[in-house]
């Protein structure tokens, strides 16, 4: 069962009681970074040690950096929360045990909109997944429960010891057809593995998705975005 308390300004939410603690020393900056592994304007990842042990910690910064973003958190849970109940149902009641695990989600909000958010999971030492065959088999087994990634690539698959463990995913369901489960799966193949063999029937779900990957990947919409980007780490909030 899901529980929430009030620390100080900040919600923390946890299924063990075990990581009450943990979220306290994290919102105190009682903790030792070990590797930061991104820190860009929209997103901030680390491994820690907490008590000798290990976690990952992720602040999906461009949710209140970003203003329509942050407008649309006074309607939602956030991604770390989201996040924490989505993935902890899918190993749990659906018995997904490939899901790296989330542990605590901690957010602070001012006027009920976001303002500050962190995913506390596991972490899981490993090497990419590169076995094309074990990704797309995987994965068709989430699309046939309804769910999707929304990030499909190997980089956010590894390996620990034979184990597949799937990472950086908030473990949301398809509500559109199968409109997701394409988007997935032309992800795979358009981004990493072109040589891949399409595992689905192509239907109006599967065009549609192709249709918006062809835009995104349009000269114009891809110089956009690099546009924003530079005026991001000028500190352009956008």
């Amino acid at each position: 069962m899901l529980k929430q308390v009030k620390y100080k300004e900040f919600e923390i939410f946890y299924y063990d009681d075990k990581y009450m603690e943990v979220a306290k020393k994290i919102i105190e900056n009682d903790y030792k970074i070990i590797k930061i592994l991104k820190d860009t304007k929209r997103n901030y990842v680390s491994a820690i040690e907490i008590d000798e042990n290990n976690y990952i910690i992720k602040e999906p910064r461009n949710e209140y950096i970003i203003p329509q973003r942050k407008l649309m958190s006074f309607f939602k849970k956030g991604e770390a929360l989201t996040t924490l109940i989505n993935v902890n149902k899918l190993i749990d009641f659906y018995d997904f045990k490939e899901y790296a695990r989330p542990f605590i989600a901690i957010t602070k909000r001012k006027n009920r909109m976001i303002v500050y958010s962190l995913l506390v999971m596991e972490r899981i030492i490993g090497e990419e997944e590169r076995n094309l065959k074990i990704l797309v088999n995987l994965m068709e087994k989430i699309h046939k429960k309804g769910f999707y990634h929304g990030d499909f690539n190997p980089s956010n698959f590894l390996n620990s010891n034979g184990k597949i463990f799937i990472l950086d995913t908030q473990g949301k369901k398809m509500f559109f057809g199968n409109y997701r489960a394409h988007y997935d799966m032309l992800t795979m193949k358009m981004d990493s593995y072109k040589e891949m063999k399409y595992p689905y029937s192509k239907n109006i779900f599967y065009y549609f998705a192709l249709f918006v990957k062809k835009i995104k990947k349009l000269p114009l919409i891809e110089k956009i975005k690099k546009y924003k980007k530079n005026l991001r780490e000028k500190g352009w909030k956008i």
